[in-house]
């Protein structure tokens, strides 16, 4: 389907707009088409056009800020609460550790013990 090459010289041709702004939506205009846009949007921009892009632009950048802050906050509560599961887990471990440690010690000792009664019950008997 060929455009028919005419100006775009009045906001009346919608039609013929509609066409080629939706063949540039989907990259399908020439070099020619789209400077003809280009050209019908410098000489027809509505008054202040360019003043309620720039803030609604500042607004979709202010958003995209305070999502990716958002984004960091939640990622930083995520680490520090996995840091803090894992302190945790440690200190259970190395308490556990520490404890089965010294009821070994006592069980050594106690055999021990009950190891020099036995012994000195034999020297005894000698």
């Amino acid at each position: 389907m060929r455009f028919v090459e005419r100006p775009i010289d009045r906001m009346g041709d919608n039609y013929e707009l509609n066409n080629i702004l939706d063949r540039y939506l989907r990259a399908e205009t020439t070099e020619e088409e789209e400077s003809k846009l280009q050209e019908f949007f410098n000489q027809n921009a509505p008054n202040g056009l360019e003043e309620r892009l720039s803030r609604q632009i500042d607004g979709w950048n202010r958003v995209e800020k305070t999502t990716q802050r958002r984004g960091r906050t939640v990622m930083m509560r995520w680490i520090t609460g996995v840091a803090a599961s894992l302190i945790i887990l440690f200190g259970i471990a190395f308490m556990s550790y520490r404890h089965t440690e010294q009821q070994a010690e006592r069980a050594i000792v106690a055999f021990s013990e009950t190891l020099n009664k036995g012994l000195s019950f034999i020297e005894g008997c000698d």
